[in-house]
């Protein structure tokens, strides 16, 4: 005993005074470790494992008092005589990795500047990085009476919130025998905030079991304005209630508990005047306050106002110590605090923390994702998964193959690979209800086809055998073969396969939706089904003027279509007579007329022909009702007015793509090998179509060859091989020059023509007008979406069989 002093020390706590006995500075012992986790909870020991596999033997040193650890979500099943307490409950030492090292103790102070930790036994522990995961503790102090009505058997008063209580709710629920039975939600955030209710729901259906439903009245007070934080749920939950004859009272919180009168005094805020009420119970479930334990209440340079840990809330990095993270419900992220939610932030936080030990930022984020399995009796349940902003983000079975659109690449993978699986083993997402044939978006603006014949429902074309998901893709996570849709799935995938297309930048262009929207201003597009039919109108009203057709320098899909509507109009103006009153302009971006050399020469000669002038390097930058606006080569506005205009508007992949950084190239198409198809980063993801970051021209043709390839180089890279077909960029654009005649452009990579027929298909042909017209959309419906059509090569060695 010599040269041992012994001290006395009491710390304030909620559940009284606690006698912490510790030694002199002297006899304290002082650690040291790469990482400190403070806490040691689901958080703590996921963190704990994670990095003890990654660290040397003793870096890691686990702080944490308890010498067990619960599962608490079951504490609710406990309370409903589901499962025993000790279902619930494990050594601490057991689920601790074996290869950190444990202190049985509690944190009393945290120096941040000087990575040091003070215990509440005077030891001290320095570390290089700090993980926060301490949790939440019940602050039932701060409603008067409630401590004493829990440690009293014969109150009527419980709550699933702790181990020492949960088996009360249950032993109260059993020996109710009617009367009122009163649930609460406090005004503090709290673990598990679909707990109270639950335990709600399940006591209804102990009621109906136990014959006293009758002779019952439930309520359910909360401080919330709303059943549940997130819209969708709470619909549902609203039905549960009615269905239920569950009361609720909203904005009502707990202030007092008198056990002795069985009453229960509540605040309840009102938009006039603030009340409280006295409501009798014969059983009271509470759920209590909660904070965060008194240390970092106390860190004030680590905390918010609150008391919560101030950490970034997609990185889990604190905003001031960037060798200090949290996970859990201790920081002051806004997500729901639930078990589900530290499984997301683990991983998120075991990659940034990595990160951040080899001096880098950190990269990955938390999307505040969390989960609540919302039990509405004793074989029914509510499941609620959710990020951020209260979005809904559900988890459907995983699939084998993900098809993401339904164009027609989607359509063609989707037919291919259906034959090959079963069924449900291949999801298609894709929001449209009707699936286009945008190729013919042309002829219905000059009047030569139906706007019906243009569409059929997506259902009738896909596969029988191939789920549908009628949803938008909001984002991907290839690091996890992960897609969540707008619609707040979340889709997990062996194989996938991207073809979303690209869609209309009308906002690029000043004032151009607005034109385009106005039924009176002689404003049109062909590439968009919404306004492919003015286009006809616009040339039917049409009595002469200056005709304008647009081509931007950010070329998209079918770039020749912008010219085949301008020799159409020309056409069905001359046939009206309008020619000698009409000037008709091309004004495009770019400095040739068409990409392809053996193409340029004819279409400038027809346009001379035609009397249309051709103006280079103009781009549309604003279009007002009687004029159009451009911005030439040296940065000089032009202003033209016009009496019809057709635009084509600038494109560019979907926002689903650019915004996921590890899919595209730095122009934001998908980054894949243009031979292949293979995504360039991720080998069980393929390409297809406009989207994609090949330097093919964008159009249907392409389509054909370009989904037997993906489907040829996806089923070896199923099989563990490398992929070997190729594509050689093959492309070709049918241009109309009138409504008899046209040109066939066929082409691979470098701009080389590749024809199919043994004559020059420079020239204008008839032919040309019939395959457009007839041929081309047989071929389209029958057998390009059905993944039976890969493109004119086979034939081509009947029809060209000279070609070189």
């Amino acid at each position: 005993m010599n040269n041992v002093i012994y001290k006395l020390s009491y710390v304030s706590a909620t559940s009284g005074i606690i006698r912490n006995f510790s030694v002199s500075a002297v006899n304290n012992a002082n650690y040291s470790c790469k990482l400190l986790v403070v806490g040691g909870g689901s958080g703590g020991c996921s963190m704990a494992a994670k990095f003890a596999r990654k660290l040397k033997k003793d870096s890691v040193i686990v702080l944490e008092p308890s010498s067990d650890h619960y599962y608490q979500p079951l504490f609710t099943l406990v309370g409903a005589g589901v499962t025993s307490l000790s279902a619930t409950r494990r050594q601490a030492r057991s689920v601790l990795p074996s290869a950190a090292k444990w202190l049985q103790d509690s944190a009393l102070s945290i120096d941040p500047k000087k990575s040091v930790l003070t215990t509440t036994k005077g030891d001290t522990v320095s570390y290089e990085y700090l993980v926060v995961a301490v949790g939440l503790i019940n602050d039932y102090g701060k409603v008067p009476g409630l401590k004493e009505a829990l440690n009293d058997k014969n109150s009527g008063v419980s709550t699933i919130f702790s181990s020492d209580y949960c088996e009360k709710t249950w032993s109260d629920l059993k020996s109710f025998k009617g009367g009122d039975a009163v649930f609460t939600y406090p005004d503090t955030p709290i673990k598990c905030p679909g707990a109270p209710q639950k335990i709600a729901y399940m006591a209804d259906a102990y009621f109906n079991k136990s014959n006293v439903r009758s002779k019952s009245k439930i309520t359910y007070n909360t401080c919330l304005p709303v059943i549940f934080g997130v819209k969708k749920y709470a619909d549902i939950l609203l039905k549960v209630v009615e269905r239920k004859k569950i009361n609720v009272n909203y904005k009502t919180v707990l202030k007092e508990v008198r056990s002795d009168k069985k009453e229960a005094v509540f605040f309840t805020a009102c938009e006039d005047k603030d009340k409280v009420t006295t409501q009798r119970y014969d059983i009271l479930h509470v759920t209590p306050p909660m904070r965060t334990p008194d240390f970092l209440q106390q860190s004030k340079e680590l905390v918010d106002a609150t008391g919560y840990l101030t950490v970034d809330k997609y990185t889990l990095q604190h905003t001031k110590y960037p060798n200090i993270y949290g996970i859990g419900d201790c920081t002051n992220t806004p997500n729901s605090k639930t078990a589900a939610a530290v499984a997301k932030q683990g991983y998120v936080l075991e990659q940034n923390l990595l990160n951040t030990m080899k001096r880098d930022n950190p990269k990955h984020k938390y999307d505040g994702y969390g989960a609540c399995p919302l039990v509405t009796s004793y074989n029914t349940c509510v499941l609620a998964e959710f990020i951020y902003d209260g979005v809904p983000r559900e988890t459907l079975p995983r699939c084998k193959l993900l098809v993401v659109g339904g164009g027609a690449g989607g359509c063609s993978i989707a037919w291919r690979f259906s034959k090959r699986y079963n069924k449900n083993d291949i999801i298609v997402i894709e929001p449209k209800k009707d699936h286009y044939y945008q190729p013919l978006f042309t002829l219905i603006g000059a009047g030569a086809k139906k706007f019906s014949q243009s569409h059929r429902p997506t259902k009738s074309i896909l596969p029988k055998n191939v789920l549908w998901l009628q949803d938008k893709v909001d984002s991907f996570d290839p690091c996890n073969n992960l897609v969540y849709t707008g619609c707040g799935y979340k889709l997990r995938y062996d194989y996938m396969v991207i073809a979303v297309g690209l869609k209309n930048d009308y906002h690029q262009i000043l004032g151009l939706k607005d034109a385009l929207s106005n039924p009176l201003a002689p404003v049109s597009t062909i590439y968009s089904p919404d306004y492919c039919q003015k286009c006809w109108c616009c040339m039917q009203n049409f009595q002469g003027g200056l005709a304008i057709f647009t081509f931007p320098r950010k070329a998209g899909k079918c770039s020749g279509a912008a010219q085949k509507i301008m020799y159409l109009a020309h056409d069905y103006w001359k046939k009206k007579k309008l020619q000698s009153s009409t000037n008709i302009v091309y004004s495009t971006a770019g400095d040739v007329l068409f990409g392809v050399p053996k193409y340029a020469t004819p279409l400038s000669r027809i346009a001379w022909d035609k009397d249309i002038a051709v103006n280079y390097k103009l781009e549309l930058i604003e279009v007002t009702p009687k004029r159009a606006i451009f911005l030439d080569c040296k940065e000089q506005t032009i202003t033209l007015p016009y009496n019809f205009l057709h635009v084509t508007p600038p494109m560019s992949p979907p926002v689903c793509l650019t915004k996921c950084e590890d899919l595209i190239n730095e122009d934001g198409y998908l980054y894949v090998d243009q031979y292949t198809l293979q995504h360039r980063r991720y080998r069980n993801i393929y390409g297809l179509g406009d989207c994609t970051s090949s330097p093919n021209s964008k159009t249907v043709a392409a389509v054909a060859k370009q989904s037997y390839v993906v489907a040829e180089n996806l089923w070896r890279t199923m099989y563990g091989k490398e992929p070997t077909a190729k594509y050689d960029g093959y492309g070709a654009c049918p241009i109309l020059t009138s409504y008899s005649r046209g040109i066939l452009a066929e082409f691979v990579y470098d701009k080389k023509p590749c024809e199919t027929f043994a004559f020059d298909q420079s020239k204008e042909r008839r032919l040309v007008w019939h395959l457009n017209n007839s041929v081309f959309p047989h071929l389209y419906w029958k057998r390009l979406i059905k993944g039976k059509w890969n493109g004119p090569s086979t034939l081509r060695k009947f029809t060209n069989p000279l070609k070189t």
